[in-house]
């Protein structure tokens, strides 16, 4: 059984009523399924997943306790997370460790600058070759200004050992192509497991947030089936050219603001803006079973609390 939420808002308070259990379970399920084929792609059982999720049980129970300011105490982080009081004492202590929100690599900063930089893109916004060595407009530059504590010379061979940067000879100098992708690192690896963690940690919080009745946040998405395969890769294409546009016009805007925040005292807010494209074939569907023509699936309540997921 899922226990009460805490303090819950009186009646007319104009609170969003909190989700329940049994639907949350449900819908839950829903969302764990990749997850799961994930975990246990990588050899990662159930029972190893229950140990690995009290720290997270214990962090969140935290924070929801501070958010309703109420006393972080052990019995009430046991109480509302449902985690014993010796595994929370072991946790405080340091023995199971406490995560930490992990920064930006280099190497996506240094992508994100040079994709938002127009002195470093084509006419038509995407990042053109730079010469390797230079004081400005090289890649060397570039790299300098992303960071000052790697030299250029090891990201550019991190960025070869990605595959996400090619270096070619032109009038007897080094330059640096980038890959027509963009930022995306090789399957399996490191750096793909990070943008992972953040993308999905990120939307979930949208969604959640939305669901909880926290200020509306965008969350939304187009939805049809019934359509051939040839269609969907149509629409495939599609979905990456607008979001290439759109990832264009967010990096050049938030630099600019970026700049202009820079040395303020509250310019402590962090964003994450992104797109995502999936299709599949609908095994057990038959010809002429039922199709939904496409649509809005919107998760963003509307402002004034009208709209309703379509």
């Amino acid at each position: 059984m899922g226990r009460p939420p805490l303090r819950p808002p009186p009646a007319g308070s104009g609170h969003a009523p909190v989700p329940p259990a049994p639907e949350v379970l449900r819908a839950l399920g829903q969302v764990l399924g990749p997850l799961v084929r994930l975990l246990l792609a990588s050899g990662i059982d159930y029972s190893r997943l229950s140990v690995e999720l009290k720290p997270v049980f214990i962090e969140q129970a935290r924070a929801e306790l501070r958010r309703h300011g109420q006393r972080e105490t052990d019995s009430a982080v046991s109480v509302l997370s449902g985690v014993h009081r010796k595994d929370v004492r072991s946790w405080r202590e340091g023995a199971m460790g406490q995560r930490i929100a992990a920064e930006v690599s280099p190497i996506a900063q240094l992508f994100a600058r040079w994709l938002g930089s127009a002195a470093l893109c084509d006419s038509e916004g995407r990042p053109r070759a730079l010469p390797r060595l230079g004081a400005q407009d090289s890649f060397e530059a570039l790299a300098r200004s992303v960071t000052q504590d790697v030299h250029p010379f090891t990201l550019l061979g991190e960025l070869l050992r990605l595959g996400l940067v090619r270096v070619v000879q032109r009038d007897a100098q080094d330059w640096v192509e980038p890959n027509a992708e963009g930022f995306v690192p090789a399957p399996g690896s490191r750096e793909l497991l990070e943008l992972f963690g953040a993308n999905v940690a990120d939307h979930a919080s949208t969604a959640v947030a939305n669901l909880l009745g926290q200020t509306p946040q965008l969350e939304q998405s187009v939805f049809a089936s019934g359509l051939s395969p040839e269609s969907a890769a149509q629409l495939a294409q599609l979905a990456r050219s607008l979001w290439a546009q759109a990832r264009r016009q967010m990096i050049a805007e938030a630099s600019r603001l970026y700049e202009a925040d820079r040395g303020r005292a509250d310019a402590r807010q962090r964003m994450r803006f992104g797109a995502y494209y999936w299709s599949e074939g609908d095994e057990q569907a038959a010809p002429g079973d039922a199709q939904a023509a496409p649509g809005d699936a919107q998760q963003e309540p509307a402002p004034d609390g009208a709209g309703a997921p379509t």
